[in-house]
């Protein structure tokens, strides 16, 4: 939500810090900014909050609370119908990690305009409408984090493990994941919901699947599309993707891991519970940038000299396609009467913008010249 300081400013009788100290204000208290431009502040407004902060009265309340500064008077506040919460101390910092009193608390409370009840040592809070936000003794921890400042927490070391954990199944999953990795897969992982199912979700994320999956053939089918779309971006000439994916199904019958492979698999192991199996380790290389444009395929295929040094040509080739090529592989060879013959598949892609057939064609105009420049015959 977009709002200037002149704004807040006509919320308060006390004059408000300047438009960087308000932003660090905010974002020092779990708000986010998309940005401040001059006095202009775009505050990002979580779903959580939707319900008080979508308007300017409930970012100028929030804001009251952080500097812990009076509102000019205003309509009184409702607390009909809102849950009561029941919270200790020691509940508060045992959630956040922190040292923080009880003083310190209650003076939260106040600034959030939280009606409060004390019975020994608890302390049962009620917010105000609409803060929906505030039904679980969490939700009062996050408050108090939020107006004092996560800053505030001392970073602590976790205590170490008691005992050396079970990694029987893991390795027994890894073990098959290996598996089908040296015979040339690549693991996807997809989600677990679906159009229909055994089991239906009460509050689907997506209520166009509002099910959980019952197998896995649907997104391995989707998947393997989508792969095949964009092969000649990372698979030689006539290699075809080839994909599985270890997930969880739900039946009416219960939940188990099963394994699903785009192609047919020899002797492929069972997922079984092995303590001893040692995972294979792989290095990452550099991140690379890659394309959100589409790629264009082009095949070239001509007559050279028997002793044609494959190498050169390939250089002659992509010194001519220039830096929209993203891919030359050579996929065919064969000799006939002196000559042998070459073929090459190109692929062409912009970092910046879809390209266009009558700009890969110019291109491909340029590669013939100079392959036929240097005696060889275009097919």
């Amino acid at each position: 939500m977009k709002i200037t300081r002149d704004q807040l400013q006509g919320y308060f009788e006390t004059p408000l810090p300047g438009t960087a100290e308000l932003a660090d204000a905010f974002t020092f208290h779990a708000f986010e900014l998309e940005s401040v431009e001059g006095d202009l502040l775009d505050i990002k407004v979580l779903p959580n909050r939707a319900a008080d902060c979508a308007t300017p009265d409930g970012i100028a309340r929030e804001l009251a609370a952080i500097l812990d500064l009076p509102l000019k008077s205003g309509a009184g506040l409702s607390y009909e119908n809102q849950p009561t919460v029941g919270v200790t101390v020691a509940e508060i910092n045992g959630a956040l990690g922190s040292d923080f009193s009880r003083d310190e608390m209650l003076d939260v409370f106040r600034r959030l305009q939280f009606r409060v009840e004390t019975d020994e040592g608890e302390i049962r809070v009620t917010a105000p409408a609409p803060r929906t936000d505030v039904v679980i003794p969490e939700d009062v921890a996050e408050e108090v984090g939020q107006i004092l400042g996560y800053d505030r927490i001392v970073s602590k070391e976790l205590p170490p493990v008691a005992t050396a954990p079970d990694q029987a199944r893991f390795r027994g999953i890894e073990k098959v994941k290996d598996f089908l990795v040296a015979r040339g897969f690549t693991e996807i992982s997809t989600q677990s919901f679906a159009v229909k199912g055994d089991i239906e979700l009460a509050n689907p994320m997506d209520k166009t699947h509002p099910f959980l999956r019952t197998s896995l053939d649907e997104n391995m089918t989707a998947a393997l599309a989508r792969a095949k779309q964009y092969a000649p971006l990372t698979l030689d000439p006539g290699q075809k993707p080839k994909l599985f994916e270890i997930g969880t199904v739900f039946t009416n019958d219960g939940e188990r891991l099963v394994v699903k492979t785009s192609e047919p698999v020899a002797d492929l192991p069972e997922i079984t519970d092995d303590s001893e199996y040692m995972p294979v380790q792989y290095e990452l290389g550099a991140y690379k940038p890659f394309s959100l444009y589409p790629f264009i395929t082009r095949d070239i295929a001509f007559w050279a000299p028997a002793d044609t040094d494959v190498g050169l040509t390939k250089s002659n080739i992509e010194e001519n396609a220039g830096e929209l090529l993203a891919r030359l592989d050579p996929f065919d060879r064969f000799e006939k009467e002196g000559r042998v013959s070459l073929a090459f598949r190109l692929v062409f892609q912009s970092m910046e913008r879809t390209l266009t057939d009558d700009e890969v064609n110019t291109i491909m105009e340029k590669i013939y010249a100079a392959l036929r420049a240097a005696g060889f015959e275009v097919r």
